[in-house]
């Protein structure tokens, strides 16, 4: 293990809180776009245009944070498997400070800019 004991279950109870708030986000979410969806609509087709637009934003947050959850659920495992905070590129230390700032990183600052500087234009690549 790259952490010692303590600093790994805090890692693992801020992933674990960071998805309890995700997933309830996820669900108000999931109630607003029944509302819109249960509104009345009136013939104006810039109501109707506005209505759609916030749908569509809400809808987009939805599978945002469902990847989100998927990268926490990775990083908990991560910690259970013992690899927790090593760079998947190069083996190596992620230093704390990245890890409080994207508990789920899989990657160095280092392999990160590398990685990036390194992907085509219009693809794109996991850089945690």
């Amino acid at each position: 293990m790259t952490y010692d004991r303590h600093t790994l279950e805090r890692m693992r109870q801020r992933l674990l809180e960071r998805r309890y708030v995700v997933v309830r986000s996820t669900i108000g979410n999931q109630r607003e776009i029944a509302e819109l969806k249960g509104q009345q609509r009136t013939a104006e087709m810039e109501e109707d245009a506005q209505t759609s637009s916030a749908e569509f934003v809400l809808t987009r947050l939805s599978e945002n944070q469902r990847r989100e959850v998927g990268q926490i659920d990775a990083a908990v495992a991560r910690i259970d498997a013992g690899t927790y905070g090593e760079c998947i590129d190069c083996g190596e230390t992620i230093p704390i400070e990245r890890l409080e700032a994207v508990p789920y990183a899989l990657r160095d600052s280092e392999c990160t800019r590398r990685r990036e500087a390194m992907a085509e234009p219009g693809r794109e690549y996991p850089t945690l």
